[in-house]
């Protein structure tokens, strides 16, 4: 455990003292033992008090380290993540120092599931026989998610494309690939991801390391906030990269059937229950699959999470490619059972847990650096970037026209670099 934070005064000193002292047993509640006492340093929130204290943790070879932030700045905490997942590969777990250990303790569920996660744990898996109406001992199911994120779309904080896919045989461990997407036009927005068949191949042999060299037989994969407007250009070329990425790994074996699902959650749809009297949140696991879907694709709205304050949001499934034939009730059931095992929540979350971690992933790698094979020239970025932003104030309709004719050779990528130790580790959590 690290502190990082302001001299502690006999307060927090007391806070520390008794989260050090009952962490252990309250982690073991939840199946996570402690072999030896932690280990506490405290240390200032500087630069070089950061690298000095990180690098501490990799040569004294912690399997986890627990920092305990204190008041600081959100860079402390990006350099904290920039040491230990790119640079040294120590998992990390932050919380923050409350005002009463009582607060801690409302959140150790969570803590406990986080940490159990970042070092190589479970905390609970589908029974994919009991979620499917047919399913036999030789399936092997990976679940794939994919996001993309628009901060502002320049060329100092381009999209980021997040991939990540199962990887073990329970379904439960999850891996991510990321990357930079660097559109002509500096502003623009691109929904499809130009490496996602490089990313594929990456997960499944990742997956047929861990598995004992075998491959999924079926692939469901989730891809989160696509238009409707877009679904067929989106499903034409992804449909494609995946099969290509398949035939790759799978050489002359058989390539694993695969269903393709869009998520939106980005709608004005809202749900209520009336009792007569009275309006209410509809419960979750509710599916609204019938009337108000579309009237010949294959959708559905599930709300998969109890709503604890306002109007519950339902998230609206596309089902665009469907090589394993489920019926509505499978996919449905098989998506609520997945928004069970997020390892950030005790309970069901809005999404599918694969969808989920991508966006987690995407969102946390704008901390980190990427590698720069590409050898970007700064001042040719700086001047497209300037020119399409003088064309979308005066030229807007122009730009919009010129979007549209985007292609994939107009799109440069930066990859993601990891620790090797953490590569294929959910520190996305």
């Amino acid at each position: 455990m690290i502190y990082f934070g302001p001299k502690p005064d006999e307060g927090i000193l007391y806070i520390l003292k008794d989260f050090q002292n009952q962490l252990p047993s309250l982690l073991a509640d939840f199946g996570v033992i402690f072999k030896s006492a932690p280990t506490v340093f405290a240390k200032p929130s500087r630069n070089e008090d950061i690298e000095v204290a990180m690098k501490q943790t990799s040569n004294e070879n912690w399997q986890i380290a627990i920092v305990i932030l204190n008041n600081v700045l959100h860079e402390v905490y990006e350099s904290i993540k920039q040491w230990s997942n790119q640079k040294l590969g120590v998992p990390t777990q932050c919380v923050a120092v409350f005002n009463h250990f009582n607060e801690m303790l409302a959140n150790i569920a969570c803590v406990s599931q986080k940490i159990n996660t970042k070092i190589g744990g479970i905390n609970g898996i589908v029974n994919l026989k009991a979620a499917l109406s047919h399913s036999s001992n030789e399936d092997l199911f990976m679940f794939v998610g994919a996001d993309i994120t628009h901060t502002t779309c320049s060329t100092d904080q381009p999209p980021i494309a997040a991939v990540v896919g199962s990887c073990d045989p329970t379904c439960s461990r999850y891996a991510a690939r990321l990357s930079e997407q660097y559109p002509k036009i500096a502003r623009c927005a691109v929904e499809i991801i130009k490496e996602l068949d490089k990313m594929i191949i990456d997960l499944l042999q990742v997956y047929e390391r861990t598995c004992g060299n075998c491959l999924p037989n079926r692939l469901v994969f989730y891809r989160d906030g696509v238009d409707d407007e877009l679904f067929q250009k989106v499903l034409d070329n992804k449909i494609n990269k995946i099969k290509d990425a398949c035939q790759v790994v799978y050489g002359n074996r058989k390539l694993p059937r695969l269903t393709f699902v869009i998520i939106k959650k980005s709608h004005h749809t809202r749900f209520f229950a009336y009792d007569g009297q009275y309006t209410k949140n509809i419960e979750a696991g509710t599916v609204i699959d019938q009337d108000i879907i579309h009237p010949t694709q294959f959708d559905f709205y599930l709300c998969s999470q109890a709503a604890i304050m306002g109007t519950s949001r339902s998230a609206l499934y596309h089902v665009l490619h469907d090589e394993n034939e489920f019926s509505s009730d499978d996919i449905q059931q098989l998506t609520y059972w997945l928004c069970h095992t997020d390892a950030r929540c005790t309970k069901s979350v809005s999404v599918s847990a694969p969808v989920h971690y991508a966006d987690l992933a995407a969102y946390a790698a704008r901390m980190f650096k990427f590698d720069d094979d590409l050898d970007h020239n700064e001042e040719t970025l700086a001047k497209e970037f300037f020119i399409s932003y003088i064309l979308i104030i005066f030229f807007s309709d122009d730009v919009l026209d010129e979007t549209e004719n985007i292609s994939l050779n107009d799109i440069e990528t930066k990859v993601m670099i990891f620790n090797d130790k953490i590569q294929n580790n959910m520190w996305f959590v």
